[in-house]
């Protein structure tokens, strides 16, 4: 086996307004070789002067990356002959760089690093080329702009590593406002140095590889001379020392020339310049220019606001959402946290990225985002009002200065929630539907949902569905009334915290196929039928609420084995809008066992966020074989949670109630009282019922997209469980046949054969690679894949494997079916006549980091 030695050497182009060492402005895409000067150009006679701004900046980043600081630093003339150097020798630290031996610390797909920093310098960045057919064209005004290089150790082992690396450096270097990040512009560049040797054998003959301008192509740069060297060592051949270029068209590294060594360039002390001394006042302004950084900000997060680890990475990326995350909250603190993070993750990205704008640029203000939201959570607008008022402030552009509020009262969008406006227009569509209103008299369901949608008629949709539910149940049935809101009432705890409400509850309840469903033929076998109704079944049944409607909707007869993308889809967008028209108490689905282990994490993936109880239920038995079977049991307490829980994701089963993640069905004999099975968790640490949505957009497009959409996904995944002796080509062969996306059941904490033989997964992660094909690993014995404790667990992680921790595989596997889902329609702008596919992004590329970003 081989070992790989990653270093990187990151050039930060700092945020000052001027040059090093001269007046010269430090401005990007101004007209070529405006701004130079004789110190930056290098002509006789001249001496540069030291930027205090960049000197400061410098130790700013050298502090937050945990170096010593050096109390004296001085600078060094590094000479090599390159047309983009006008002065034939660079200004740079050699022998005293202003910060030595920091680190920072990294946790990359469940494996946790400290990264060494070896040293940090400041230097004058150098001129740029511009290759134009068979000439090549010289531009000086970058010639002097103040250039930061972070060189670290050679810590890291792959590419993905490396660009986790970069990525987490590009954020800090933005948190502290000393750098842009912007790699496209140059202002934050990385050359990269590998190695690789025997395992033991120490560091072998270092390549260095230039030309990387994206955090992409340092993966695939690093990736691609990894399995180079890998390859001449296997061969017995010898790897030379040598610099190479980054080719993006050809996807390979090229020679370049001979690497040099740091005698190369007969680094002397530069003459001009005195020796800087950082004295405790400097010091001071250094500490001062401190800021928390995105992980210290992450871990606030997870602790203080309760918030998922996906949540904080999103918010903690950019620094200016999370920003305008807590000054929404300490505008309005009592707004549900999560709710925040739901908008600024969905609806609000959507209208940032169609327009290019950053969320400074927009609008959207902090207060005006926290209006929208209270305003949305105390009910004086539901969830398309408020989606709507959101994309009319951002049609009237950046300088907009309508407010929420007065958008909504210019549009006449206020919600109608109050008795006293309600009761007439409910009054009259009883009045004009007497058959639908006896019909829920005598207990009927159906006709609530019919009556419903005429006071929505009636009302223009401005009608507070809850509101005007509770009511039309209070005037159809008698219920004793609901408290009305005071119209002076702010968004309270209640307001923004899923609630129980004194209205008759309405529970929906969706038959979604399995035996639950079914029919039992003479012959015994059970085949597909539909739901007995649950109004007649438990009509007056002591255990449930005095008085409840049931709305109950059938979407199709099949047994769970048979379920299809069609079937999904048409269960998700049920979901979708009956949690948009916020109608019910709660929602029942009604399923099968076999396969309720997907369907559960399908659920919890799409809607992690709802604001109803949503429950997940099943029977191996006919609910029509007696009123004590187990099918009937489960579908009582099912409606039990639905009509009083806590909003969020339930599985109930045998009188327990579940979590929708990491569920696994366990078949026994059938017990007298019926019992055919039972449900048990795996790895329940840190499971929750309710959290962000990992698939959000999927609820604004149409059932036939949805469909689109759910079958590519299954086209391009493949479940696998590794087993002793498989060849290692068939997964070649699946790769052949279009599968991009496997779930590998692997052994314990994350191993399987990777030795030199026809039976090796070697080969396959390799050619995978190649081809871009990813592999997410569970585990066959119920542990937690983290890749450790075994050397082929290291070298699966090393190859490119995924863990996915303590997720079982059902559970993974349908979070790469939302992760799919969510990127294909982000990249076709989530409209629900985009289609389906991932054909929104420039190449397969872009859509599986999508994927990958979604799914680690």
């Amino acid at each position: 086996m081989y070992r790989s030695f990653v270093g990187l050497e990151i050039h930060v182009q700092l945020l000052t307004q001027t040059k090093i060492f001269c007046g010269c402005r430090a401005g990007f895409g101004d007209e070529p070789n405006t701004n130079v000067c004789p110190v930056c150009m290098g002509y006789p006679g001249v001496l540069p002067t030291l930027n205090g701004e960049a000197i400061e900046m410098a130790y700013t980043v050298a502090r937050a990356l945990n170096c010593e600081l050096t109390p004296e630093c001085s600078f060094d003339r590094k000479n090599y002959f390159y047309p983009d150097l006008p002065k034939n020798y660079q200004i740079s630290q050699y022998h005293a760089p202003l910060g030595r031996q920091g680190y920072l610390d990294l946790e990359f797909r469940k494996k946790k690093k400290r990264v060494r920093i070896h040293q940090i310098h400041l230097e004058e960045d150098a001129g740029k080329m511009i290759h134009a057919g068979d000439m090549s064209l010289l531009d000086y005004n970058r010639t002097g702009t103040p250039l930061l290089e972070i060189v670290t150790e050679p810590d890291l082992e792959i590419g993905e590593e490396a660009e986790a690396l970069l990525q987490e450096l590009r954020r800090i270097v933005r948190y502290l406002g000393v750098c842009d990040g912007n790699m496209e512009e140059g202002s934050l560049r990385c050359d990269a140095n590998v190695s690789v040797n025997l395992e033991g054998a120490g560091l072998g003959s270092k390549v260095e590889i230039k030309n990387l301008n994206s955090s992409r192509f340092v993966r695939k740069a690093l990736n691609f001379e990894i399995e180079r060297q890998e390859e001449i060592l296997e061969r017995g051949g010898t790897v030379a020392q040598e610099t190479r270029l980054w080719n993006e068209n050809r996807d390979q590294s090229e020679s370049m020339r001979t690497k040099e060594s740091a005698h190369d360039y007969r680094y002397f002390p530069e003459p001009d310049l005195p020796h800087f001394h950082a004295d405790a006042a400097f010091l001071r302004n250094v500490e001062e220019r401190q800021v928390e950084l995105p992980a210290e900000r992450r871990a606030r997060f997870q602790e203080e606001w309760k918030l998922s680890v996906p949540q904080t990475e999103f918010l903690c990326d950019e620094k200016e959402t999370a920003d305008c995350f807590e000054l929404v909250l300490a505008e309005e603190p009592e707004l549900d946290p999560e709710m925040v993070v739901t908008w600024l993750a969905g609806d609000v990205r959507k209208q940032l990225n169609r327009r290019g704008w950053s969320l400074t640029e927009s609008p959207l203000t902090p207060p005006r985002l926290a209006q929208l939201l209270r305003l949305l959570a105390e009910g004086t607008i539901h969830g398309k009002i408020a989606k709507q008022t959101l994309e009319l402030l951002f049609e009237g552009g950046r300088n907009s200065s309508l407010d929420p509020i007065e958008i909504i009262e210019e549009q006449g969008w206020k919600q109608i929630a109050h008795r006293s406006e309600l009761e007439p227009f409910i009054l009259s569509v009883i009045e004009q539907h007497e058959g639908a209103a006896e019909q829920v008299r005598q207990g009927e369901s159906k006709p609530v949902g019919f009556l419903m949608g005429q006071v929505m008629k009636a009302t223009e949709g401005r009608a507070e569905p809850a509101a005007a539910q509770a009511l039309l149940q209070e005037l159809l049935l008698g219920a004793p009334p609901a408290r009305e809101p005071r119209p002076e009432s702010r968004a309270g705890s209640e307001a923004t915290a899923p609630r129980r409400s004194p209205r008759i509850p309405t529970i929906q309840v969706l038959s979604f196929g399995g035996a639950i469903a079914g029919h039992r033929r003479e012959d015994g076998l059970v085949e597909p039928g539909d739901l007995v109704s649950l109004g007649e079944l438990f009509r007056q049944d002591p255990d449930l609420p005095e008085q409840i409607v049931f709305e109950e909707i059938r979407l199709g007869r099949f047994l769970s084995e048979e379920i299809t993308p069609a079937d999904w889809s048409a269960l998700l967008t049920r979901l979708a809008s009956t949690l948009e028209e916020r109608s019910v108490q709660g929602i029942v689905v009604a399923h099968g066992t076999d396969t309720l282990a997907y369907t559960a994490g399908l659920v919890y993936w799409f809607f992690a966020d709802t604001s109803v109880p949503i429950v997940l239920t099943a029977g191996a038995v006919p609910t029509d074989e007696g009123e004590r079977g187990e099918s009937v049991a489960n579908l009582r307490r099912a409606v039990q949670v639905a009509a009083g829980a806590e909003a969020g994701i339930h599985v109930v089963y045998g009188g327990e109630d579940f979590m929708p993640v990491n569920l696994r069905f366990e078949r026994i004999a059938p017990s007298p009282e019926g019992e055919t099975g039972s449900f048990r968790t795996w790895n329940p640490v840190g499971l929750r019922r309710r959290g962000a949505a990992l698939a959000p957009t999927a609820r604004s497009v149409t059932r036939e997209v949805l469909t689109a959409v759910l079958e590519s996904a299954l086209r391009r995944t493949f479940v696998v469980r590794v087993f002793p002796g498989m060849p290692g080509e068939t997964l070649i062969a699946l790769m052949d046949a279009g599968i991009r996306y496997f779930i590998l059941e692997i052994y314990d904490t994350g191993t399987a054969n990777l030795r030199e033989t026809p039976f090796s997964l070697r080969k396959a992660l390799v050619r995978g690679r190649e081809r871009g094909v990813s592999f997410f690993c569970t585990s066959q014995q119920e542990g937690v894949v983290d890749f450790s404790g075994y050397v082929t667990a290291h070298e699966l992680w090393r190859n490119g494997a995924i863990p996915m921790g303590g997720l079982t595989t059902e559970s993974a596997f349908t979070r790469l079916v939302a992760a799919q889902v969510e990127a294909a329609l982000v990249g076709a702008g989530g409209s629900s006549d985009s289609g389906a596919g991932d054909r929104g992004y420039q190449s397969e590329e872009e859509f599986r980091e999508r994927v990958l970003h979604l799914m680690t």
